[in-house]
């Protein structure tokens, strides 16, 4: 399976930003890509009122994915209620869909305080694989990724807005959660400062497939069976000791 990486600039405007998605999103489309993933909040970065804008940039979306073929997974901002949300939808070409509500809220950009957690993991079937979709900060969280890989997920979908100035901790929890898990991990980032950490591919050994550092498109081709073959011939899983790891589930915060 193609997957396109779109490491874009959230511009002033949400049309604008959107202009230039499409434009990349088709590029990606010729060069054969059968999903693409796009920056978290992309189309308003933190801009609230921007989220007014987010139904006319999905249905754009959903249109593309429908004339196309392919399967889009975009991070926007919503509003829900009094607060907001940092979601990410996935939009299928016949029109099915799913939606991951970020789980873990960052407080530097004082998410917990403007934003809704989300409740539930977000696991689908796309083209030979089982995806599980994270958001940026949710990296931090490894036991959201086990959680994923032991319901069979091989591949994470991540949009992110990561700062360039931790992008040494973003690298390396990157290909940890690949390699800990024997999963692929697709991790696409805005391109614009304050963020702007390259978009990474990273396949189940936790080996760098592609890396994007400035505003673009890249195409990675991922083998479905490849984790499936690593996890039988060097199995994890079987060794793991949950016996040991129930206080982790105790309490959500540390004495």
């Amino acid at each position: 399976m193609k997957v396109a990486l779109v490491h874009l600039a959230t511009r002033e405007t949400p049309q604008a930003t959107l202009e230039k998605a499409l434009e990349l999103l088709h590029q990606a489309h010729q060069e054969g890509a059968q999903v693409a993933v796009l920056p978290e909040l992309f189309p308003s970065g933190y801009r609230f009122a921007d989220a007014a804008f987010t139904p006319a940039v999905l249905t754009h979306l959903e249109q593309f994915s429908s004339q196309t073929g392919m399967t889009l997974v975009a991070g926007v901002l919503e509003r829900a209620g009094e607060r907001h949300a940092n979601r990410a939808r996935v939009m299928g070409p016949a029109g099915q869909g799913a939606c991951y509500t970020k789980t873990h809220l960052i407080p530097a950009f004082g998410e917990p305080e403007t934003m809704v957690p989300g409740q539930d993991l977000v696991a689908l079937e796309l083209g030979g694989f089982k995806v599980g979709i994270a958001i940026c900060f949710d990296l931090r969280f490894p036991e959201l990724f086990r959680a994923y890989a032991l319901q069979g997920v091989s591949l994470f979908l991540i949009p992110s807005a990561w700062p360039m100035s931790r992008s040494y901790a973003w690298e390396l929890f990157c290909k940890a959660r690949a390699a800990e898990n024997q999963a692929y991990l697709v991790a696409v980032n805005h391109a614009e400062e304050p963020f702007g950490a390259p978009s990474l591919a990273v396949d189940p050994l936790g080996m760098e497939l592609l890396r994007l550092e400035s505003e673009g498109l890249g195409v990675v081709a991922l083998d479905p069976s490849y984790p499936a073959r690593l996890r039988q011939d060097f199995p994890v899983f079987p060794q793991r000791r949950p016996e040991l790891y129930q206080g982790l589930l105790k309490s959500p915060t540390s004495k």
